[in-house]
C-alpha cells in the first residue's frame, strides 16, 4: 500500500504532466492560430495589404431591424490608417461622421456637433473588430492570445477558425476559406450603445475583389443576435490614393 507521502508524490507528478500537456496545447495552438493568419495576410494581398496607406470605398448600404429592411442610401467611407476614418451618407454627403483617434465630429447639412465619449467608444470599438485593423496593426499587439478554432464547414465550404483574445479579454473569431484563405465571417461583442445593449455580432464577407494587389470584400453582411441588421455593397474602390488630413477635420465646404 502507498504511504500518504507517497501518493501525495505521484499526485504532484501527475498534475506536472497535466501543466505541461495543457501548456503544450496551447502552445500548438497559438502556433496553428498564427499560421492561418499569416497565410490569409497573403491572400489578403501579402505586403500590399500591410503597407495599404489609405482606403475609399463607394456604394449602397442597406439597414435591418430583426430581418425587416428599415432603410437605405449610398455612402463614402475613406479609411486612413490606422485611426482616420471619414463617412459620407446620403446623393450629396448631408450626413457625415468623421474620426481622427480620440476625437470625432458629425456634420448633419452643414452643422459640425462633437461627437459624444460614447459614440468615440463605439467607434474605437468597430475598429477593433474590424478585418482592416486586426490583421494589419493587432497581430504584434502586446498581451493579444491566438487559439486555432479547428475545421468545420460553413455553407459548401470548409473553413478554418482563429480567436484573437486581447489582454481586455476582448474575442474576435474570424474564419477563413480553407482553400484560398480569404476571411470568409467575423465573430465578435459589440459593447452597449444607448439604449442599446451588447450584441454578439457576425459578420460575413463575400464577393473579393482585386484592386491595386489587394483583396477587398465587395459585399458584406452583418447579423446581431440572430437577426440580419445590414448590408453593405461596394460599386468602386481605391488603394493608396493619398487622402489628405484634412478630410478628417471638421472643415465645412463652402
Amino acid at each position: 500500500m502507498f504511504s500518504a507521502y507517497g501518493l501525495a508524490v505521484i499526485l504532484l507528478v501527475l498534475a506536472h504532466f497535466d501543466v505541461l500537456s495543457q501548456d503544450d496545447y496551447l502552445a500548438e495552438s497559438e502556433k496553428k492560430a498564427k499560421e492561418i493568419l499569416e497565410r490569409a495576410v497573403q491572400a489578403l494581398g501579402g505586403e500590399a495589404f500591410l503597407k495599404t496607406q489609405d482606403i475609399t470605398r463607394s456604394g449602397r448600404t442597406y439597414q435591418f431591424r430583426k430581418d425587416d429592411l428599415e432603410g437605405l442610401g449610398k455612402f463614402q467611407v475613406y479609411d486612413k490608417f490606422p485611426l482616420k476614418q471619414r463617412t459620407e451618407f446620403g446623393k450629396k454627403g448631408e450626413i457625415v461622421s468623421i474620426n481622427n483617434g480620440d476625437q470625432g465630429w458629425k456634420i448633419e447639412y452643414k452643422v459640425v456637433k462633437p461627437q459624444s465619449p460614447e459614440e468615440i467608444k463605439s467607434f474605437r470599438a468597430n475598429i477593433n473588430h474590424s478585418l482592416d485593423y486586426l490583421l494589419r496593426f493587432r497581430l504584434g499587439e502586446k498581451g493579444m492570445k491566438f487559439r486555432y478554432l479547428g475545421r468545420t464547414r460553413m455553407d459548401l465550404d470548409e473553413v478554418e477558425g482563429v480567436q484573437f483574445i486581447d489582454k481586455e479579454n476582448d474575442r474576435v473569431k474570424i474564419f477563413v476559406n480553407a482553400n484560398n484563405f480569404l476571411p470568409v465571417k467575423m465573430e465578435y461583442k459589440s459593447p452597449a450603445f444607448g439604449k442599446r445593449w451588447p450584441t454578439e455580432d457576425e459578420r460575413f464577407l463575400y464577393s473579393y475583389h482585386e484592386v491595386t494587389g489587394v483583396q477587398i470584400p465587395f459585399k458584406t453582411v452583418r447579423f446581431s443576435n440572430g437577426y440580419k441588421s445590414g448590408e453593405t455593397n461596394i460599386e468602386s474602390a481605391r488603394i493608396n490614393s493619398g487622402l489628405a488630413d484634412t478630410l478628417f477635420a471638421p472643415i465645412i465646404e463652402k
